[in-house]
This record gives structure tokens, C-alpha cells and sequence, in this order.
């Protein structure tokens, strides 16, 4: 009796899972198959695949549709695959998805609920609207200083430390810890000394938020792949003790500031500057410590990305490389050390840039989700079907290194070719398919701020060492799935030596 019961209740359970998996097909909407406890995505929980790599390959798998169904556990989303579907979600039709599909509670984690990139609605405007001023071309010029500062402790770190010692770099380490540097002078007024000391206090910190621990996986797994459970069992993007660390620096700083009318012209007189406009009541220390923070983790950790990656395709292909120099090289001959504007008038740097992000995005996919019910065509297109309701709440992807990496769009899509953003190249690129910084008013707004870093960062390298690929570099490169911004397996390593001609 007792294993008839038994075999009922699994007969029972499984109708029970299985049964919220025809949300899709009842709609004519194509999906990949799902497994019954984690849909899509379980490939995320044992590290085979990055979140970002399935909606990848989501993407690949279904060329014929303008979007596919899939299901995160068991809740239906959509995977966009038209560059004009994803152009109207982000611009035309923005108020039924301005949210990203993410959620962490300021009263669990007060610096991760503040930042713009978790806040909705009305508080995210609200905050977009106070933060965005803070990087206009006139605030860049003003930090630029900090910049080329940070450059040139890496160039006399390389000189001092890595061609004594061999000569060969993890770039990705290298440049994280330049954009340490770069953020520590910013953002919190520090001197962050990470050329200086083994394992400075103020890049263990920035570790801690994106090391790849066992705990750490399931963290971030949970919260991408179940968010709101992510807010019954409290889990905070920023650890606690990383979180009073930042809090107790801000505080200080703030504090030296008031009392010895300091101005230094950074992002933290501009926090500062909206305190004093707004009052303690409605933009806190705390707050002032969430903007800094969203400041340090896209400083460090995705401009050290772009960097790492540019460097290698360059030590990878001699030709870009020597032609980007000989840029540089007539640049510096009017200039010892290029000013803001001249480091944005320097045409092939931009374009190397811009093709960097789009064989390298750091981020894989872009996250959006349905804020107010709409309606999109057939996913076959007019004329072949029932249009599809879309419910408030369906979390909504934008597969990013699908699509830079389509054919469709970009000729010989892994080949590096900076021409690819020059002149007229640049203009027929199809608008849509290209948003490695997001597009709409969700899109990055510190990504003025990274390309000047990368670009500083480009030209104190290029000007004063010859760079290859070294051999401990694992090609072709792989993505190593336990991380949230892209990296690959083996890490990027690059031979340095002195220039020897100019």
C-alpha cells in the first residue's frame, strides 16, 4: 500500500513540475526543453555554464525567431533575438521594461539595493538623474588627472617589478589592479597603493566581490536564477564586512573633507556636492557609499576586462598593433602626456576599443523585465501567428555575445578588425546588434569614464613596452563559467619588454 502511495505521489509531483513547462508551447512560442527542477539554467548551478552562456546558445539554437520562450526554474522568460524588437524594448518601449531582471533589498544589502543597476522605478529615475551629471566630458577632464597618475605608477610597477621578474603578466590581474588604483583616487579620495604592497587592503576588498569561491557561485546563482528567493534567504551581492569596510572609508573621507575644505575635484565632491544639495534626510553617507561602490566594481572590475582583452588582441595581431602605436607615437610627439581630449581624438584607439567589446563584452547578456503587460508580433513575424502577451514580471534577455558574435551582423564575427568601426564600416553596423554598454536609459553611464581608463591605460603600455602573447595563455580562448563578467579559463598572460625604438 505504503509504495503504491509512494509511486502515486511521484506520478503527482512530476505532472506538478512538468506542468508549468507548456506556459510556452500554448503560446506557439519556440523553447529549448527543460529539465524539471531547474528549466534552462541548471547548467549555471554546477559551474558547466555561465548564466550568459545559455542564453548564448539559446540564442544560436533557434535562427529563424525574432525571440524564444525559456524557463528560469520554472518561470518563463524570453530570449530577444531582433535587433529591432531589441531596440524598441530599450528605447520606444522602455516604460513596459525599464527594470533589469534583478533584485536585492536595501535593507539586506543597503549598498547593492542602492546601486542604479538594482534600483526600479520611480527611485531608479530618481537616481539616474542625480548620478548621470556626475560624468559629463567636463567631470572626466577634471579626473583625468587621477587617470594618467595611476598609469604611471603601472608603467614604473612594470619596469621595476615584472622585467626584473621574468617579464610575464596575468594582464587581467594587472589591470584590475590599475583600476583599483583609478577608483581608489576617484572615488574614494586613497591612495589605493596596489602597485606598492603585496595585497593592499583596498583591492582584497574588490576580491571579495567577485572571486569566484564555492559559495560565491551559489550565491550569484541563486539570485540570477531564483531572485526572489534570493530575498527570503537575505543574500547580499556586497558581503557584510565589505560593506562596513567602504561605509567607515566614505564616512572618514567625507568627514576630512567638511572640515579642512578639501575640494579635489573627483567623483566624491560630486556625491558631495549632491548631499549638500539635497540634504542628509534623502542622500545619505550610506547612499553616497552605494554610488562609489557601483563606481568601484564597473572601475576595476569591467574596465580591467576591456583592458586585458585589448591588450591581448593586439600582442595577438602585430599589424593592429603597430598601427595603433604609430598613432600614439605622432600624439605624443605634441604631447608628453595626452590630455582628455586628446586621448578621445585618437580615432584607431576608439575603434580597437569598440571592437574589443564586441568579441570580449564583459557582460554576456543584458537583463530586462516586464514592468507593465505588452505585446509583441509573432515569433515568426507578422502574418504567421497570434500575436504574444507578455506578463509583468517575465524576466526578459538580451543576449549580447549572440548577437556581436552573429554572422548576420558582423563579417567573420571572431575575427579582431578594428575597421570594423572606422568611417562609413561603422555607420552600416545594424543598430541593435551592438550594445556592449546597453542602449536606452538603462544604459551604463560610467561607460565614458571606462573607455577614457582603457584608452589611458592602452597608451602608457604601447608607448613605452613591446607586448606578445605568451605561451601559458590557453587558446582558443575559453569562458571560464564561475565568473559574472567575462573571463577565460588559464587567464590572459603577455610577455613585456622595454621599447627599444620609438
Amino acid at each position: 500500500m505504503f509504495l503504491l502511495f509512494l509511486f502515486g505521489a511521484i506520478i503527482a509531483l512530476y505532472f506538478y513540475l512538468s506542468s508549468g513547462f507548456q506556459y510556452w508551447k500554448k503560446r506557439n512560442v519556440p523553447n529549448p526543453e527543460p529539465s524539471l527542477l531547474f528549466g534552462n539554467l541548471g547548467d549555471s548551478l554546477t559551474s558547466k555554464r555561465s548564466v550568459g552562456q545559455i542564453y548564448t546558445d539559446i540564442y544560436r539554437d533557434f535562427p529563424d525567431v525574432l525571440y524564444v520562450g525559456f524557463y528560469r526554474g520554472r518561470q518563463p522568460g524570453l530570449v530577444l533575438r531582433d535587433p529591432q524588437l531589441i531596440r524598441d524594448v530599450m528605447n520606444k518601449d522602455f516604460n513596459s521594461f525599464h527594470d533589469n531582471d534583478l533584485i536585492i533589498s536595501e535593507e539586506v544589502d543597503p549598498l547593492g539595493g542602492r546601486n542604479t543597476f538594482s534600483l526600479k522605478g520611480e527611485k531608479w529615475k530618481t537616481a539616474k538623474s542625480l548620478i548621470t551629471p556626475c560624468f559629463t566630458a567636463k567631470k572626466m577632464r577634471e579626473m583625468h588627472v587621477f587617470l594618467q597618475k595611476a598609469a604611471n605608477r603601472m608603467v614604473r610597477y612594470l619596469d621595476d617589478d615584472v622585467l626584473k621578474g621574468g617579464g610575464s603578466l596575468e594582464v587581467r590581474e594587472l589591470f584590475a589592479q590599475f583600476g583599483t588604483e583609478v577608483v581608489a583616487n576617484c572615488a574614494f579620495g586613497l591612495e589605493g597603493r596596489t602597485f606598492d604592497e603585496p595585497d593592499p587592503l583596498f583591492r582584497k576588498m574588490g576580491k571579495k566581490l567577485f572571486e569566484p569561491s564555492p559559495l560565491t557561485v551559489i550565491k550569484f546563482s541563486i539570485m540570477f536564477m531564483f531572485p526572489s528567493l534570493s530575498n527570503i534567504l537575505k543574500i547580499r551581492f556586497i558581503p557584510k564586512d565589505v560593506t562596513e569596510y567602504f561605509c567607515n572609508i566614505v564616512d572618514a573621507t567625507l568627514n576630512y573633507r567638511k572640515e579642512n575644505n578639501i575640494v579635489r575635484n573627483d567623483f566624491l565632491d560630486s556625491m558631495l556636492e549632491l548631499k549638500n544639495k539635497l540634504g542628509e534626510s534623502k542622500f545619505t553617507n550610506t547612499d553616497v557609499t552605494a554610488q562609489a561602490v557601483g563606481f568601484f566594481t564597473d572601475g576595476f572590475e569591467t574596465s580591467s576586462c576591456v583592458i586585458a582583452f585589448a591588450l591581448y588582441e593586439l600582442a595577438a595581431n602585430p599589424e593592429i598593433l603597430n598601427r595603433l602605436r604609430a598613432e600614439v607615437d605622432q600624439a605624443l610627439l605634441m604631447q608628453k602626456e595626452l590630455d582628455y581630449d586628446s586621448v578621445h581624438g585618437l580615432k584607431y584607439l576608439d575603434a580597437v576599443i569598440c571592437e574589443t567589446v564586441r568579441l570580449h563584452p564583459p557582460a554576456l547578456v543584458l537583463l530586462r523585465s516586464c514592468t507593465k503587460p505588452f505585446v509583441f508580433p509573432p515569433p515568426r513575424g507578422q502574418g504567421t501567428g497570434k500575436d504574444v502577451n507578455v506578463e509583468v514580471d517575465t524576466p526578459i534577455m538580451i543576449p549580447l555575445y549572440g548577437l556581436h558574435t552573429d554572422p548576420k551582423y558582423f563579417k567573420d564575427p571572431y575575427v579582431f578588425d578594428p575597421e570594423r568601426f572606422m568611417g562609413e564600416n561603422k555607420e552600416s553596423i545594424v543598430r541593435g546588434a551592438y550594445l556592449p554598454f546597453g542602449d536606452g536609459p538603462r544604459a551604463c553611464h560610467g561607460q565614458r569614464f571606462g573607455a577614457t581608463q582603457a584608452k589611458v591605460a592602452l597608451i602608457n603600455i604601447l608607448a613605452n613596452f613591446d607586448v606578445t602573447v605568451n605561451e601559458r595563455t590557453k587558446t582558443p580562448l575559453e569562458i571560464d563559467p564561475r565568473y559574472l563578467i567575462l573571463h577565460v579559463k588559464g587567464g590572459l598572460w603577455i610577455n613585456f619588454s622595454r621599447r627599444t625604438s620609438k
